[in-house]
């Protein structure tokens, strides 16, 4: 029998599984169609999940060059801003994006299911994590449960 912390992270899988469905859905509508029904909560899941494909290639290129990392709260960290202040405001400005898309993706996640609440904010933080580091590339910085930084091994 499934513990009711593994039967939260099979939902919050399962949910996060959704929320790409729906991206999907909404993407694959003709103009010649109804726009998909969302609700606001929804729109401004999927409004997330698109930025963050947009973004996806210069977020990529800066854990490349190792200026960000993945976060053990499932956020992206700056590492090692550039010297240039141009750069590090366009570098700051991604994460900040990139930020603030997981934390609408983290809350829809949340609000999707009846079983969770804000008390399971640090278990959802948790498993984005896992996921983020699982799709890591070599070459990634990732910080690691005890808070120390590592570089993920060719795989």
């Amino acid at each position: 029998m499934l513990d009711r912390k593994t039967q939260l992270e099979n939902q919050i899988l399962g949910a996060f599984q959704r929320l790409e469905d729906d991206l999907i859905l909404a993407s694959s509508v003709r103009g010649e169609r109804a726009e998909p029904k969302l609700t606001p909560l929804q729109r401004e899941a999927l409004e997330a999940m698109m930025l963050r494909e947009f973004i996806r290639d210069d977020v990529d290129d800066l854990k490349t060059k190792q200026l960000v990392g993945e976060g053990k709260d499932g956020q992206l960290v700056v590492l090692s801003p550039p010297g240039e202040e141009a750069e590090a405001k366009r570098v700051k400005g991604l994460v900040d994006q990139e930020n603030g898309c997981r934390k609408v993706i983290v809350q829809r996640v949340i609000g999707s299911s009846r079983e969770l609440s804000e008390k399971d904010l640090p278990l959802v933080q948790q498993l984005f994590y896992r996921m983020n580091v699982q799709t890591a590339r070599p070459g990634d910085r990732v910080q690691q449960e005890n808070g120390a930084w590592t570089t993920v091994a060719g795989k």
